[in-house]
């Protein structure tokens, strides 16, 4: 039973949420990412992740005591802070979202993660005990995943949520699971054997390898194709962060007609797919033992975003054979010309720059506005969105420095265009 405060309070918040997502500037972010994500035009949005303590030492501590109550408090304030104190082009849903309860279990129940936390108490590093650092033996140890959906407690929370505030922010019941399904295979490789031991198996006992990732790939597939039966996917060219911290915001999506009552399919949605523990790889390494396993899933989507770490200008060559490519991560590893020169027009480059001209212990405006000036330069024949990722050092002590970033950003985006 919520209380009558926590039931005045949560409303006051989904008032204020209500009010920025309906406004006239969200409308008009949300167009800069859909021209751009349309490839129609040159927008250059750009947004600032908070991968370290930002929000959490600036948000307000929610005030309801309910658990329900709290945690929906909490996400409204997590959108208003960011709102309020990184003037981005970050854009939030007009609905709250009720995500179906999915569960999954592990392909390898002896996977296990020893977890240490770091000077502010996040638990950031880990190392696991790589079951399948005997990779031939060890493959015996994989298991089909095992997956269920828990449609009484989803329509319980989005009921009770619609209670509480759904005639202030509408709410949705929603399905982007099958974003990820073929997620992350490469870095289940490194979790499992070790990426000394992975790199070396690749050269030892290719065979092996190859069954492997064969065995992740029927599973990622058997993941999607029981989504799709189940009616738990829903369309996501929203305000989506669509892996990598990209948004996918575009009216491109679903190309047909969908029936009242049929169901999604992976070819309706935008999907993730990367490897960046594939940063070691050489282009030939990477074409034979992981990119055909991502496109066994990958070319099953509308459209993809690709890429973490992973310097993707050396595998171009493998990655422009996916059939529906639209997004590719530029990250601060990689060759920017060369991938500038490789893609034209043909997808939307991620560019993130290097987190520390942003986040290091000293902000130098003038270097910060050098780094920014020279990915336009270098991207100025192509679609391109600016993400600040791996932000680990960013701090409430920061909330200045962001401010001016963020015109330094905007301010060179209006002068080069």
């Amino acid at each position: 039973m919520t209380t009558p405060t926590d039931h005045s309070r949560l409303r006051a918040v989904a008032a204020e949420y209500a009010e920025i997502v309906n406004s006239d500037e969200m409308q008009a972010r949300r167009e800069k990412w859909r021209l751009t994500n349309r490839l129609l035009e040159r927008t250059v949005p750009f947004h600032i992740e908070d991968n370290g303590s930002f929000f959490a030492d600036l948000t307000p501590k929610p005030q309801c005591e309910g658990d329900f109550e709290r945690g929906c408090e909490a996400h409204f304030l997590r959108c208003i802070t960011n709102h309020r104190l990184i003037p981005d082009d970050r854009v939030f849903p007009a609905s709250y979202w009720v995500h179906w309860h999915i569960s999954r279990t592990s392909v390898c129940p002896e996977l296990q993660y020893h977890r240490v936390p770091d000077s502010t108490g996040r638990e950031l590093g880990y190392e696991t005990n790589t079951p399948l650092a005997d990779l031939e033996p060890g493959l015996a140890k994989l298991r089909p995943t095992e997956f269920a959906v828990d449609r009484e407690a989803t329509q319980r929370a989005a009921e009770r949520a619609a209670e509480l505030f759904g005639d202030l922010v509408p709410v949705e019941i929603v399905g982007h699971g099958a974003l990820g399904a073929g997620t992350g295979m490469a870095g289940q490789a490194v979790h499992l054997m070790g990426m000394d031991t992975f790199y070396m198996n690749m050269l030892d006992q290719p065979e092996n390898v190859h069954r492997f990732f064969t065995f992740l790939a029927d599973d990622a597939e058997r993941y999607a194709d029981w989504l799709e039966t189940e009616g738990l996917i829903t369309p996501n060219g929203r305000e989506l962060d669509c892996g990598s911290g990209s948004c996918v915001y575009s009216d491109e999506l679903p190309r047909r007609e969908i029936a009242p009552g049929e169901n999604v399919l992976l070819s309706d949605i935008w999907g993730f797919i990367e490897a960046q523990e594939a940063v070691g790889l050489s282009p030939e390494m990477y074409a034979e033992f992981i990119h055909p396993y991502q496109r066994r899933i990958g070319d099953r989507y509308g459209l993809i975003n690709y890429g973490c770490c992973e310097p993707t200008h050396h595998f171009w060559p493998s990655l422009k054979q996916f059939r529906n490519l639209r997004k590719l991560t530029v990250s601060p590893w990689c060759d920017v010309e060369s991938i500038s020169a490789s893609v034209g027009k043909r997808v939307v480059l991620s560019r993130k720059p290097h987190p520390m001209k942003l986040c290091g212990p000293h902000f130098d405006p003038e270097d910060f506005a050098a780094t920014i000036r020279e990915s336009l330069a270098m991207t100025r024949d192509n679609f391109v969105e600016l993400i600040f990722r791996d932000t680990v050092p960013l701090n409430g002590g920061m909330r200045e420095r962001v401010v001016e970033a963020c015109g330094i950003v905007r301010r060179l985006i209006e002068e080069q265009g």
